[in-house]
C-alpha cells in the first residue's frame, strides 16, 4: 500500500484521503455508474458499524466530518477530524474498505437514490450543459458517458458486479493513503500495517485509450425552457503528464480564472453580457481538455460566442505581456500556497500526484515549473488548442435550430 504522510505539527487537525485508482474511464458501457454506485454502497454499513448512521457518527460524534468522490480515474474516500480522533478516523476508513456488506437491500435503496440524482443534474443546465459537452467531446469514448451513469445502467447493476469491480480495483497496489496534519509518520505506517498488512496485490484492469481523431467541429444542443441559455465551450489538450501542462495552466489562469481574467472583464465587465463566465481544465492519463462555460442572456447568445471566440484569437496573436503572465504567476503560487495551508488539501495533493502521476512534487518543484514558462510557451499552446477544427461546443437553453449555422459560421475567426 502506497503511503504518504505530511507532518503538520502546528495545525490541530489530521486529514486522511483514501485514493483509489478506479473511475468511470474503467467501466464497462453496461456497468456505467459502477464506480459512482460503489462510492455510495461503501456507506451503507459494514460488519462494525451497521448502517450510514453509525459510520457518519463515528467520524461527526467527534467534531469531524466524512465524505467521499468519484471522477473518471479515481475514487476518494476522505475524513478530517481533530488530531486527537486520528486512530478512530483511519479506523472508520479501513472498516469501509475492508469490511462493507454491499447487500442487495441497500443497493436496491441507493440505486432510487442516485436515480434522483442523475434527475437533478438534467434539470441542472449548469451540469447539463458539461455532461453535453462531454458526450460530443469524447463521442463514443467512457470519457464520454457521466460519472453517475444512466438510468438503464445504473439499474442494470447487480450486487455480483460490484464485487466483481471492487475485487478487480481496490486492491493495495492501486491504493494510496495520504495524510496531513498533526499526526506522525511512524504512527501511520503502523495503522496501514495492521489494517492492510495482509491484503493481496493483483493487477490491475486497463482502461480504454483516447484516440485524437477529430477533424471537425462539433456541437451539442439542447433545447430547453431556462431563463438564461448556457454554453459550454471545450478543445482537446493536453494529458497530465505532458511538458506543456503548466503552460496550459497559466492560459488557463490568464483567461478565464477570477475577476481580472480575460474573460471576464470582456464578457461581464465590458459588455454585461454574463453573470458566470469562466474556464477550467480537465487532465487525463492520455488526453486533456480546455473548457470555457458560459450563462448569457438568450437573446446576445451569438455575439457572445463571437466575443469568446475572439478572445481566443486574440491570445493567440501575440497579444500577451510580460507584465499579464508575470500577474497569472503570482495568482497561480498564491493560490497553490494558500490552499495546501489545509491538512485536507494537502492530502488531497499528495495522493492526487502519487496515484495519478506517480511521484511526490513539491510546492518548490510546482514553482519551478510556473517559473519556466515564457510568453512564447502561452502563445505555443494557444495555438495548438484553439483549433476550429476541434471545436466543441455544448448549448442549453431556449436554441432555435435556425441559428446553428449562424453559429457555425462564428468558428470561422479560429
Amino acid at each position: 500500500m502506497q503511503t504518504i504522510v505530511k507532518e503538520m505539527p502546528f495545525t490541530k487537525s489530521v486529514s486522511i484521503v483514501f485514493s483509489i485508482g478506479a473511475g468511470s474511464r474503467y467501466e464497462e458501457k453496461e456497468c456505467q455508474g459502477i464506480s459512482h454506485l460503489i462510492e455510495h454502497m461503501l456507506f451503507k454499513g459494514t460488519r462494525r458499524r451497521k448502517n450510514t448512521l453509525e459510520i457518519s457518527r463515528a467520524v461527526e460524534g467527534v467534531g469531524g466530518a466524512i465524505n467521499a468522490s468519484t471522477s473518471e480515474e479515481c475514487t476518494l474516500l476522505y475524513v478530517k477530524v481533530p488530531w486527537q480522533a486520528y486512530q478512530k478516523a483511519f479506523d472508520v476508513l479501513a472498516d469501509i474498505i475492508l469490511n462493507s456488506y454491499m447487500r442487495n437491500e441497500d443497493l436496491r435503496n441507493e440505486k432510487t437514490v442516485i436515480l434522483e440524482e442523475i434527475k437533478k443534474c438534467n434539470d441542472s443546465p449548469e451540469e447539463l450543459v458539461g455532461l453535453l459537452l462531454d458526450k460530443v467531446m469524447w463521442k463514443n469514448h467512457s470519457l464520454g458517458r457521466g460519472i453517475l451513469g444512466n438510468e438503464k445502467s445504473v439499474k442494470a447493476i447487480t450486487r455480483e458486479k460490484i464485487i466483481s469491480f471492487i475485487h478487480k480495483y481496490y486492491r493495495p497496489n492501486n491504493i494510496v493513503i495520504s495524510v496531513a496534519g498533526k499526526v506522525q509518520k511512524e504512527e501511520v505506517v503502523k495503522s496501514v500495517q495492521q489494517y492492510f498488512g495482509n491484503m493481496k496485490k493483483q493487477e490491475i484492469g486497463e482502461y480504454q485509450p483516447f484516440l485524437k481523431n477529430q477533424n471537425h467541429y462539433k456541437i451539442n444542443i439542447k433545447q430547453k425552457r431556462t431563463q438564461q441559455t448556457h454554453l459550454c465551450f471545450g478543445f482537446p489538450s493536453v494529458p497530465r503528464m505532458h511538458s506543456e501542462k503548466y503552460s496550459v495552466d497559466l492560459l488557463d489562469v490568464i483567461l478565464g480564472s477570477g475577476l481580472s481574467s480575460r474573460l471576464f472583464q470582456e464578457i461581464r465587465e465590458k459588455r454585461s453580457l454574463a453573470y458566470d463566465i469562466h474556464s477550467y481544465v480537465q487532465y487525463f492519463n492520455d488526453i486533456g481538455s480546455f473548457n470555457i462555460y458560459a450563462g448569457v442572456d438568450s437573446e446576445k447568445l451569438k455575439e457572445s460566442i463571437h466575443v469568446i471566440l475572439n478572445e481566443l484569437n486574440r491570445i493567440k496573436e501575440f497579444t500577451l505581456m510580460e507584465e499579464e503572465l508575470h500577474k497569472a504567476k503570482e495568482m497561480y503560487k498564491g493560490a497553490l500556497l494558500l490552499n495546501l495551508e489545509s491538512t485536507l488539501n494537502q492530502a488531497f495533493w499528495l495522493g492526487n500526484k502519487l496515484l495519478l502521476y506517480g511521484k511526490i512534487y513539491t510546492e518548490e518543484e510546482v514553482i519551478k515549473k510556473i517559473e519556466a514558462v515564457d510568453v512564447k510557451n502561452i502563445m505555443h499552446v494557444a495555438k495548438g488548442i484553439f483549433q476550429k477544427n476541434t471545436t466543441n461546443l455544448s448549448i442549453v437553453g431556449p436554441f432555435k435550430e435556425k441559428d446553428k449555422e449562424i453559429i457555425s459560421s462564428l468558428f470561422e475567426v479560429l
